[in-house]
């Protein structure tokens, strides 16, 4: 069987998306049909304008048969027809707007509910590979232009589509031989629009690309902007973006470029067709062939008949937007939602025992970041992982919370494999405290409960005072009451730190992990951190992974990784007398002296 070409296997996508799009409208496929019907209606009244006049001028106006009376009568007649025809004009394209509006809202909302709960699905792997501005793209930028698909594409083409038709026949009873002398003109506007779909589609693309660009480099950037603004690079950066930024604006132009043609060539078409029927009319007029009010309804005609052709051409290119954004959004809605073990597995880590049995991994599946590690961690005691930067110290914590999986060997909790829990409620009993807590916009006390407003403010307090965090809390100018701003502005690391692990304590973990949770803070909070982990160790499972040695110095085992493998473990003493991979580690932080 013959491959398909690049250009047959893009039709075909786009026919999947558009289909794929189309599904979306299906819980709301009465109001659609309604809104076609509104449509419909509203096609036939905006044709009956020209014929309305066309009858006052030649039955009424122009007529030498009638008395004055009856002249005045049948217009006024024709006169309050074409006031109603116009008040149904209004009425049902009010109606037709108010309907798809309810439809494209309703759909977007369909849309954006679906693809944001898919992305909280996706595993951390997907996030480490596409840019959080891309991501935005999708949900915001890309689900707009679908919205304008179903709030005025469909209904917009069925009354285009009638519309045109019922301009040809209107103009084909009124003069065949005046619509034959312009006929020839048709083609050359199907053609024009042919050359603007193909120009049209290149431009357009390259805009959406240039728009992704964008958003995934602000997003990027100001999220680095303290970076930035310490080393002194923002020339750099200026430079960066007005790079990237001129990149749409040329797209931009190119884009105007296509339409810039496009319109005047249409323009010049319709005038041309305009001056075509008033010299083949007047001379039909002045041969008695043809009368006044004839040659006015077919430029009235004339004049509807321009409106959908431009109005097609604008919906083209909002149907080429939307199948864009549309293959980027079903690309996101396609991507494999991660593993979530059983789903009617075991709910709940009931000791706390963790082993690693021969565990491989990798991120990129080309450079091994732990190599077969054995590795047992035990409720009671208190372990810490040191390493240089870049060991595997992380990736273990990464590991044990299933964010990742490793691609050999297995992961035991309690005796089970990872595989044999529920995912979702695991993660729950497994809390991992990184270096850089996050906190959403909201109250201290949202934060701690995660906006589960069913736990009491007695049972955060509670939480908070096992943390030895309560003292600090207080202090802030409404404690637990405190508003936080964009991602804990205003919070210190250390104040993070604690409520990171008071939120762990809330929801009842029996496993903790600090990450580097001692880096960055005082030595007060330092101090109120390590005695509410010495606390917590004493019936739970706590993980330490820290590069300061000072800090580790009380655990009850320390693991030693180097390059992706288990260099060595044991009590602090112990490895220093062993002058292995830890007493180099300390011989780099300390003097030789103060080891001696």
């Amino acid at each position: 069987m013959e491959k398909m070409s690049k250009e047959e296997t893009s039709k075909v996508r786009k026919k999947s998306v558009f289909f794929r799009l189309l599904k979306y409208s299906f819980p709301y496929i009465h109001l659609l049909i309604l809104a076609i019907a509104i449509v419909l209606v509203l096609t036939y009244l905006t044709l009956m304008p020209p014929q309305i006049v066309r009858k006052a001028i030649n039955t009424y106006i122009l007529s030498e048969s009638i008395s004055q009376s009856e002249r005045f009568s049948g217009i006024a007649h024709q006169s309050l027809l074409f006031l109603l025809v116009s008040g149904g004009i209004f009425l049902f394209e009010y109606l037709s707007i108010l309907v798809t509006t309810y439809i494209g809202g309703r759909v977007i909302y369909d849309v954006r509910r679906q693809l944001y709960d898919h992305v909280l699905k996706l595993p951390m792997s997907f996030f480490d590979r596409h840019p959080s501005g891309q991501i935005t793209t999708r949900i915001t930028s890309d689900t707009q232009n679908i919205q304008e698909f179903f709030t005025s594409v469909i209904t917009s083409i069925v009354n285009d589509v009638f519309l045109l038709s019922g301009v040809i026949i209107m103009m084909w009873r009124i003069s065949s031989r005046l619509f034959l002398d312009i006929v020839y003109i048709f083609p050359i506007i199907v053609v024009a629009m042919i050359v603007f779909r193909y120009f049209d589609i290149r431009a357009y693309r390259a805009v959406r690309t240039g728009i992704a660009k964008i958003n995934a480099y602000i997003a990027e950037n100001l999220a680095g902007m303290p970076v930035t603004k310490l080393f002194n690079a923002e020339d750099f950066k200026r430079k960066e973006f007005d790079q990237i930024n001129k990149e749409l604006y040329k797209a931009r132009m190119n884009q105007l470029y296509v339409f810039g043609i496009f319109r005047p060539l249409i323009n010049f078409l319709y005038y041309l067709t305009l001056s075509l029927i008033i010299w083949f009319g007047s001379k039909y007029i002045l041969g008695k062939i043809l009368n006044f009010g004839d040659l006015y309804a077919f430029v009235a005609y004339i004049d509807t008949f321009m409106r959908p052709i431009e109005d097609l051409s604008e919906k083209y290119d909002i149907i080429q937007n939307t199948l864009a954004s549309g293959e980027k959004i079903f690309a996101l809605l396609d991507e494999p939602q991660e593993d979530q073990g059983n789903g009617s597995g075991k709910q709940n880590v009931e000791n706390g025992f963790i082993d690693f049995e021969n565990v491989w991994f990798s991120y990129d599946n080309k450079r091994w970041i732990l190599q077969d590690v054995n590795l047992s961690f035990r409720p009671g005691e208190l372990v810490a992982i040191v390493g240089e930067t870049g060991a595997g110290k992380t990736t273990i914590m990464n590991l044990i919370n299933g964010m990742y999986r490793p691609q050999q060997g297995k992961i035991l909790i309690d005796g089970f494999p990872l595989e044999d829990y529920n995912i979702h409620t695991l993660r729950r009993q497994v809390s991992a405290v990184p270096q850089d807590v996050v906190l959403f916009s909201g109250t201290l006390l949202d934060n701690i409960r995660l906006f589960h407003e069913e736990i009491s403010e007695e049972e955060v307090l509670e939480a908070l005072q096992k943390v030895r965090a309560l003292d600090i809390i207080k202090r802030l100018p409404k404690g637990i009451y405190t508003e936080i701003v964009e991602r804990g502005k205003g919070i210190s690391a250390g104040e993070r730190q604690l409520i990171a692990l008071a939120r762990s304590v809330l929801f009842g973990a029996k496993i903790f992990i600090l990450d580097e949770a001692t880096s960055n803070i005082d030595v007060e909070t330092e101090h109120k951190i390590q005695e509410a982990v010495r606390e917590l160790s004493k019936d739970n499972t706590v993980i330490m992974i820290a590069h300061r040695l000072s800090t580790v110095v009380e655990a009850d085992r320390i693991v030693v990784v180097a390059d992706g493998k288990i260099a060595e473990e044991g009590r602090h003493s112990d490895l220093l007398k062993r002058k292995g991979a830890y007493y180099k580690l300390y011989e780099i932080q300390f003097s030789k002296e103060e080891i001696a």
